[in-house]
This record gives structure tokens, C-alpha cells and sequence, in this order.
């Protein structure tokens, strides 16, 4: 009998795992497909972990949950206003400023292929097949402009806004609903069913926030320093490339290289590759690793769990899912996963691999 029993069991377990290996495909398809209507509830999931201090605050005072979603619309709608209006000012100086540097664009890359061409040359490399194209039609005003280039991604990423009502939607009612929390869940679990439940909803909820006060503090602290840099060493773009350098800073690893890249490209095409390029290139890229790899791991600490190669993996993966907003949700999101895996079973192969 014990015997069967054992049997009975690790069919059922083989069972769960080949279910869950078929459920994993599809449910990130759907994730994919649906997106237009998944990263706007996601957004509002986050706010709501923003907001949750807020929140609790006002309901300890006995104030009515309509004026708590007014106040929280308008700080909203207040953090839009100055994001759109920051945008438009980096927008309209990069189409009123970059054309003229189109000409040194095209200058520096001739120059380039010209020095490429003969070092092949010199070491009779056969790359001629490989440089058939002409620089300067490629970057002629006519066929290609920069500033319309840059224009487009800009008004791509104000364009975010068309989701601007659905998340209120859903951030609302999520808000409204959070007290009503408590009272569904006494009557589906048990008390200690209903304390684990608890517990695991405050766990991820205390460390996504604690996840996004470091990422908003130090991407703020680089994005300043940046900016002063900038400045200091008379780098045009200081703005645009100060917005850069915070949002980007919040896709791990691979947005902290393309946030210092952009205000050294804007370096070198002004005043070529000179002891001052090199200077300011060198202090860039160390506010990245002082901020990034000293600073931030020892304010963020343990609090993730999630191991390096496991973040870069998530980065990924969420990034083919959603694109650049997966890859700004990676961390949080892989984080809160394994969250709820471990509390499910803390010896589980899969949180074995995605922790530290």
C-alpha cells in the first residue's frame, strides 16, 4: 500500500511538471500578444506598490477612498505635465541642434573607412567587397536626417501617453479594491492560509519598493553627475542626455553602457578624438561603475536575491516579451517570481537557480 502510494505521488508530481512545462510557452505568449493591455496593468501594479505608503497613510486617517484616488491622479498627472514637458524641451533641441553635426558625422565616418581601407590595404586584407557604400549619400540630408531619426524616437517614447488612461483604470481600481483584499480571502483560506498570503503580498511589495527608491536615487545621483560633467566639459545636449542617463540606468547592465556611450558620441563629434574626449570619456564611464557596480550593490544589498547571470537572462527575456518596458520590469518582476516560488516551496529547483 505504501508502496502504491509512493507511485501515486510521483505520477502526480511528473504530471505537475509536464503541465507546467507545456502552460510556461504558452502563458508567455499570451503575455506577447497581449501586451497592448498587460504592460499598462503592469504599470499600474507598480504604481500601486509606489503609492501604497500614500495609501496606507490616508486610510489610518479615515479618509474616504475617492479623495485618496484624486490626490494620487493629481500627483500623477502633475509627474506627467513635468515628464512632457521635459521631453518637448529635449525634442526640440535635438531637432534644432543636431543637423550641424551631421557634417562631422559624415567627416569622422569617411575618415574612418579611409583609415580602415588602408590598414586592409597595408595587410592586403580583401574588405573591398565590404565598403561599397558611400558615407555621404548614406548620411546625405536628403536620404537620411538625424534630427528626424532622433525626432521619431522621441515622439515614439511621448507617444506613451495613449496608455496614459488605461493604466489610471487599472491603478484605480486596484487602489479601491485593496481594503476588499482581506475580506475575500477570509472567506476562501484559512488563517494561516490567509497570514502566508499576507505575508508573501507584503514581502514583494516591501521589496520592489525598496527596489525602486535605490534604482530612482542612484539613477537620479549618476543622471546629475552626467549632466555636471557635461557641463563642465561644455558637451552640447545636456538635458537629453540627463534623461538618458536616468531612464536608462534602470535597465541593468546593458542601459548603463548605452547611457554613457550617447554623451561621449555627442563628445567626439565635437571636438574629434582629443585629450579632452578622452578625459570626459574616462569620467563617464566612471560615475557608471562607482554608482553601478560600488555604490548600488551595497545600498541594495541582498534585498533581490536574484543572482547576476539570472538578471541578464530576465533582461532577455523580458526585453523579447515586452521590449524596452520588460527590460525596465526584468529585475522586479524576475524578483517577485521568486518571491512567490519560494514561499510556495523553499527548496524549488527554480528558485535554487534564479537566486544569489
Amino acid at each position: 500500500m505504501q508502496r502504491e502510494c509512493n507511485s501515486s505521488e510521483l505520477e502526480l508530481r511528473w504530471i505537475r511538471i509536464l503541465l507546467t512545462i507545456i502552460a510556461i510557452p504558452v502563458v508567455v505568449m499570451i503575455f506577447r500578444t497581449l501586451k497592448s493591455i498587460f504592460i499598462p496593468l503592469v504599470f499600474a501594479i507598480f504604481l500601486s506598490f509606489v503609492f501604497a505608503p500614500l495609501t496606507r497613510f490616508l486610510r489610518g486617517r479615515k479618509v474616504h477612498i475617492s479623495i485618496t484616488m484624486a490626490i494620487m491622479l493629481v500627483i500623477i498627472l502633475l509627474l506627467m505635465l513635468a515628464s512632457t514637458m521635459l521631453l518637448a524641451a529635449a525634442t526640440n533641441s535635438l531637432v534644432t541642434g543636431f543637423p550641424r553635426y551631421q557634417e562631422n558625422l559624415i567627416l569622422r565616418l569617411q575618415s574612418m573607412i579611409t583609415g580602415f581601407t588602408e590598414l586592409s590595404a597595408r595587410f592586403d586584407l580583401a574588405v573591398s567587397e565590404f565598403m561599397q557604400f558611400d558615407a555621404v549619400q548614406l548620411l546625405a540630408p536628403g536620404s537620411f536626417s538625424i534630427s528626424r531619426a532622433v525626432s521619431n524616437v522621441m515622439t515614439a517614447t511621448l507617444g506613451f501617453s495613449w496608455n496614459f488612461f488605461l493604466i489610471i483604470i487599472f491603478l484605480m481600481f486596484i487602489v479601491a479594491q485593496d481594503g476588499a483584499m482581506t475580506k475575500r480571502l477570509s472567506k476562501v483560506l484559512s488563517k494561516n492560509d490567509q497570514d502566508r498570503t499576507r505575508h508573501l503580498l507584503a514581502n514583494i511589495q516591501n521589496q520592489i519598493q525598496r527596489y525602486l527608491l535605490t534604482k530612482t536615487v542612484i539613477s537620479l545621483c549618476t543622471a546629475v553627475v552626467g549632466m555636471v560633467l557635461m557641463m563642465l566639459y561644455g558637451v552640447d545636449f545636456v538635458l537629453v542626455c540627463g534623461i538618458l542617463l536616468f531612464v536608462l540606468n534602470f535597465i541593468p547592465n546593458i542601459g548603463s553602457i548605452i547611457a554613457s556611450a550617447i554623451p561621449i558620441l555627442i563628445c567626439y563629434m565635437q571636438s574629434g578624438m582629443d585629450l579632452r574626449t578622452i578625459t570626459f570619456s574616462l569620467l563617464i564611464i566612471a560615475t557608471q561603475m562607482l554608482f553601478g557596480n560600488v555604490i548600488e550593490p551595497q545600498v541594495q544589498g541582498e534585498r533581490l536575491n536574484l543572482s547576476p547571470i539570472m538578471v541578464l537572462v530576465s533582461l532577455i527575456f523580458w526585453g523579447w516579451v515586452w521590449g524596452i518596458v520588460g527590460m525596465l520590469f526584468a529585475v522586479p518582476i524576475t524578483s517577485a517570481i521568486n518571491i512567490m516560488l519560494i514561499q510556495i516551496d523553499e527548496k524549488n529547483l527554480i528558485s535554487a537557480i534564479i537566486s544569489s
